[in-house]
């Protein structure tokens, strides 16, 4: 197994899952916030993640392009999310399992 090495700790690589097809399902599904129809986000605040790079697909979130760009303008994920009361991290959780059993 692939390690990193951290501040001198030692964590196991963790591949970032990538699947178009789910992220197909995602698209045009309604919106968390306001049920228009959806793009694919990609949670910021969830796996491993570096600079430049975003977590894996099966953090991915239905949410419209205004919803999207409001979030990114808002910049704190985790209060955005908040203010909207959505928990998107256990809706990607189970939205994820459900998908991974078809």
């Amino acid at each position: 197994m692939l390690t990193r090495k951290w501040r001198g700790f030692r964590f196991p690589k963790q591949d970032r899952i990538r699947r178009e097809r789910y992220l197909k399902t995602l698209r045009g599904s309604p919106c968390l916030v306001c049920s228009r129809g959806a793009e694919a986000h990609h949670l910021q605040h969830v796996g491993e993640r570096g600079v430049g790079m975003r977590s894996g697909d099966n953090w991915a979130v239905p949410l419209c392009h205004d919803c999207h760009m409001d979030l990114h303008r808002f910049g704190d994920e985790r209060t955005w999310w908040d203010l909207m009361g959505v928990d998107a991290k256990a809706w990607a959780e189970r939205n994820w399992e459900r998908y991974s059993e078809l």
